[in-house]
Order: C-alpha cells, then sequence, then structure tokens
C-alpha cells in the first residue's frame, strides 16, 4: 500500500498538482475509510521534537524505533533496538495460525496450548492471545533484550494472564514445563538470512536491528535444522508446527523435512501472493 501511494504522489506531481503531498493524503485517507483522519497523534507526545524526529529517520534509524511503535494485525505495539520490528509480511504466519485454532475449536479443543520460539517483540504471541481468548501461550527468546520489549507488548495488550514468556536458546526454556507431547502449535519466524548475505542488507536495517535476528548461520538453515528436529518432542499428534521461510528457501527445507522421517505429514506451503512465505505441517 505504501509503495502504491508513492506511485500514486508521482502521477500527481507528473500531471502538475497543486500539491501533490496533499492530495495523495487525501487520496490515502479515502481508500482507508478515514483512517488518516483518525489517527491518534498521541504517541508523539504533547509537544514533539518534529525537527529531532526527521534528524533521526534521514539519519536512517527507522521510524518506528523513533516513534517507539509499530502495528501488527490493527494493534499499536511497544518497539525498540532490543528487538526486531513487526512487519505486515509476518501477519500471515499469525493469521494461518488463527486458522489452525479456528479448525481446532470446530473440534472440541478448548484452551490451546502454543509455543513461540524467537518471540522478539511479542507480536506474534499477544496477537494469537488477544484473537483467540482461551488460548495458553509460552513465548522465548535468546535476548534478554526481547524479552524485555515482549513483556511491556504482554502488559500493554492485557494478556499476562495467558501469555508466559521465557529467555533462552530454542526448545530448551520450555522443558519441564508439562508441554512436551501436548502441545496444539509451535511456531517460529526465525533468522533466515546467510551470514554472507546479512551485511548486504539495507543500511537502516543492518544498522539498528538486532542481528540475531537475522542471521541464520552460513548457510541460512541453521535455525531451521533446529526447528524440525526439535518440534515433534512438544507438539501433540495432530499439531502444527508453523514458520515463515525467506524467498526460494521451501525446496531446501523440503529436504529437512524429509530426513525427519515419519514425524510429520506433508508440507503445505503458503504464500502472499507473489512467493512462498510460510510453511506448516502436521504431527503424525
Amino acid at each position: 500500500m505504501i509503495e502504491r501511494l508513492a506511485e500514486i504522489y508521482a502521477e500527481f506531481e507528473r500531471q502538475g498538482a497543486e500539491d501533490p503531498l496533499l492530495e495523495t493524503l487525501r487520496f490515502a485517507d479515502l481508500v482507508s475509510g478515514g483512517a488518516l483522519r483518525r489517527a491518534d497523534l498521541s504517541i508523539l507526545g504533547e509537544e514533539p521534537d518534529l525537527a529531532e524526529i526527521v534528524r533521526q529517520r534521514t539519519e536512517g534509524r527507522p521510524l518506528e524505533y523513533i516513534l517507539g511503535v509499530a502495528p501488527f494485525l490493527g494493534e499499536l505495539l511497544e518497539c525498540s533496538e532490543g528487538a526486531l520490528i513487526p512487519r505486515e509480511e509476518t501477519e500471515l504466519l499469525t493469521l494461518t495460525c488463527l486458522g489452525f485454532l479456528e479448525q481446532q475449536a470446530e473440534a472440541g479443543v478448548k484452551a490451546p496450548k502454543i509455543i513461540e520460539l524467537g518471540t522478539g517483540s511479542g507480536n506474534i504471541a499477544v496477537l494469537l492471545a488477544l484473537k483467540t481468548g482461551n488460548s495458553e501461550i509460552y513465548a522465548s527468546d535468546i535476548s534478554e533484550e526481547a524479552v524485555g520489549v515482549a513483556a511491556s507488548n504482554v502488559e500493554r495488550c492485557g494478556v499476562a494472564d495467558r501469555v508466559t514468556l521465557l529467555c533462552g536458546d530454542m526448545f530448551e526454556p520450555f522443558r519441564g514445563k508439562g508441554l512436551e507431547g501436548t502441545t496444539d502449535i509451535v511456531v517460529c519466524n526465525p533468522p533466515y538470512i546467510p551470514s554472507t548475505s546479512v551485511d548486504k542488507l539495507d543500511s537502516q536495517i543492518i544498522d539498528h536491528e538486532p542481528r540475531v535476528a537475522l542471521d541464520a548461520g552460513a548457510y541460512g538453515m541453521d535455525i531451521f535444522r533446529r526447528l524440525i528436529t526439535g518440534a515433534p518432542e512438544f507438539l501433540r499428534p495432530g499439531g502444527m508446527l508453523a514458520f515463515e521461510i525467506g524467498a526460494g528457501q521451501e525446496k531446501i527445507v523440503a529436504r529437512l523435512f524429509r530426513k525427519a522421517g515419519d514425524a510429520y505429514g506433508p508440507v503445505e506451503q503458503i504464500d502472499d501472493g507473489t512467493e512462498i512465505r510460510v510453511l506448516t505441517v502436521i504431527r503424525t
């Protein structure tokens, strides 16, 4: 949507509109059902230092970190350098989990258990809690800073009674909590960028966002391998493993599933209209 608005602005400018920016903003407000006019500017503070905001942005700092918030599935969440910025493409992973939970509810599952690895700012865990109302969610991250950001969002959204936050590597924090063999969903938005490619990312990403949330090792497969081999210990039969992948990684990840033998059923690939973004499998 943002890229399309840039195109609209360019067209207003090309055709000589008196104020192409104002025309573009009016256009965006209309097609969004008046969302711009209802925007809450109180997050800027009573007397925002607009010059400082613009200065930091022109120096490459992401706007989400400058303002301290980021949207995710309609919720405005706290955002800081301790965790990766929640991204629109990850909404597909969250919606995939919600769709599975709806199916489980129809099948009589009343209080599903969910494990999220690498929670970052807690956006997936928080939204799953908000959208279901009856789920029991355990979310972890290897970064204490990220867990701190997630804790703020859990409190901010009032879901502390159903989201338990832990700090540690992969599945280790979940052991001994009664989750082995009883979990309905294991979900993860892992780092999937090969180490050699991380430094080629846009400077506003690599200079500000945590590298640990981006770097997936020499071939970008480290976390996928550990995720696929570790999840069966926790998933109940019929439970789902769901995770996000990078562009073109579906074939190599499929090989990892084949090595897992009969632990899983067929892999389902879910695209966002342009490329495959999410893989899901059911525990056999």
